[in-house]
C-alpha cells in the first residue's frame, strides 16, 4: 500500500514537472507577455489636481513626473515602449471640424474620426519633423470650454492587435470620473483576454 501510495505521489510530482519545464520552454514574444499582462491588469485612475481631468492607465504601467494639467504613465522594455499622456491645450476658439483639419495635418493623421464635441486622429509618430520608424499614436481630443482634453497613447505598430483594451479605454474615455461598478460577489471587472 505504502509503495502505491509513494508512485503515485511520484507520478503527480514527475506530471507537474513536465508541464513546469514545457511551460518554460515555450517561447513567449515581447508581444505575447505584454497582451498577457495588459489582459489581466488592473486599472489605475489618475486624477489631475489643476484641471480636474481623469486619466486610466493599466497597473504596470510607471508614472512618470507629472504637472498640472499633464500626465504621462509608460511601460517600457528592451523591445518596446507603450505611452499613455494626458493633458490640456487651449482651444483658441476653434470648432471641433478646424481643430481636427488643422491637428490632423500638424500631426500626420492618416485617419480621422469626429464626433459631436470630440474627435480622434491616429497616424505614424513624428518627433520634431521626423519620423520615428516603428511607432504610430492614438490620440482623443475632447472640447470642453476653452479647452481641449486630450489623452494619447503612442506605441509599437508590432503591439496594435494586442492593445484593443487600451484602444477602447481611449475611444470611450470621459473628461471626468466615471461611476464606479456595483460588483456582486464573485464578479470580475477584468476583461477577458484580448484575442476572445
Amino acid at each position: 500500500m505504502r509503495k502505491a501510495i509513494f508512485i503515485f505521489i511520484a507520478i503527480i510530482l514527475v506530471a507537474v514537472g513536465i508541464d513546469w519545464l514545457d511551460s518554460c520552454a515555450e517561447a513567449k514574444t515581447d508581444t505575447e507577455l505584454f497582451e498577457r499582462n495588459l489582459t489581466y491588469a488592473d486599472m489605475y485612475e489618475y486624477k489631475d489636481s489643476a484641471y480636474d481631468f481623469v486619466i486610466r492607465y493599466p497597473s504596470f504601467f510607471t508614472e512618470q513626473p507629472n504637472d498640472n494639467g499633464h500626465a504621462r504613465f509608460a511601460y517600457s522594455d528592451q523591445w518596446a515602449t507603450v505611452v499613455l499622456e494626458g493633458y490640456v491645450m487651449s482651444r483658441q476658439g476653434q470648432t471641433v471640424k478646424i481643430a481636427m483639419d488643422s491637428l490632423a495635418q500638424a500631426l500626420h493623421a492618416t485617419d480621422s474620426r469626429q464626433g459631436e464635441d470630440f474627435f480622434i486622429l491616429s497616424g505614424p509618430q513624428y518627433e520634431s519633423g521626423s519620423r520615428i520608424d516603428g511607432y504610430s499614436y492614438y490620440s482623443k481630443f475632447v472640447r470642453n470650454g476653452k479647452l481641449w482634453f486630450v489623452y494619447t497613447m503612442v506605441y509599437p505598430d508590432r503591439y496594435h492587435d494586442v492593445l484593443t483594451r487600451l484602444f477602447n479605454e481611449i475611444d470611450d474615455w470621459q473628461i471626468w470620473e466615471r461611476p464606479h461598478l456595483q460588483l456582486k460577489q464573485g464578479e470580475s471587472q477584468t476583461p477577458k483576454a484580448v484575442s476572445e
